[in-house]
């Protein structure tokens, strides 16, 4: 995924937010909250080691790892994600353009961040790339509270649910699913899928922490069941 930002986002800088930019926007958050790193962990889900090691700027957390974080301190994403451009929220409207999204690569996965200038969102839009390789733990799935959808722009991509089912979504093909339903995002062609994500707060309060994913029982519906 080499000079991924610029293959995907035209000519011009992308701005990418680092290791370290986002293990400092953590620290920060976490001791402006008066909040420990250990009762981060607790509150979280994400182990110590990882929470001291993303604060240092040592290693990058998943998607879903910035997530619990952000839930934990009752941050929006946009807390996190957010770099100053100095333009703010004037109007009813933010315009992303083409160069402009906020980069955050992390394992398997690039994130492009977007609408990162509306503050307290009720939905999280992101533009993403999943390479081909399986997880490093394919028994960590990933889960959070609220609902998911993805859409493929391009290559094919199988999703992959703790419940045993899978889902392989081509081009332009789409999935909606609760998201408290552990998932794997896995590439399922040659090169890189390119996928819109639009994750929603289940509690539809922005800036909140979010309720706990509800249990996936056989009652509720399997995604394309």
């Amino acid at each position: 995924m080499n000079n991924a930002a610029e293959e995907h986002r035209g000519p011009g800088p992308a701005p990418t937010l680092t290791k370290a930019e986002l293990g400092e926007k953590i620290r920060a958050a976490r001791k402006a909250g008066g909040v420990t790193l250990l009762q981060l962990a607790e509150r979280s889900g994400v182990s110590l080691a990882s929470l001291s090691k993303a604060e240092r700027g040592l290693i990058a957390l998943s998607y879903e790892k910035f997530l619990a974080v952000s839930q934990a301190l009752a941050l929006d994403l946009t807390d996190l994600f957010h770099k100053p451009s100095g333009k703010g929220v004037r109007e009813r409207m933010v315009v992303d353009r083409v160069n402009e999204a906020v980069i955050y690569k992390a394992d398997r996965y690039l994130y492009g961040m977007l609408a990162t200038e509306w503050p307290q969102k009720k939905m999280t839009p992101m533009y993403g790339k999943v390479e081909p390789g399986k997880p490093v733990n394919t028994a960590d799935f990933s889960r959070h509270a609220g609902e998911e959808f993805i859409f493929v722009i391009s290559g094919s991509l199988t999703m992959q649910f703790e419940n045993g089912e899978s889902r392989t979504l081509h081009a332009h093909d789409s999935i909606y699913f609760d998201s408290g339903l552990g998932h794997h995002y896995l590439c399922a062609s040659a090169d890189a899928v390119e996928i819109l994500v639009v994750c929603v707060n289940e509690s539809n309060e922005p800036g909140t922490a979010l309720a706990e994913p509800r249990p996936w029982t056989p009652s509720n519906k399997s995604p394309n069941s």
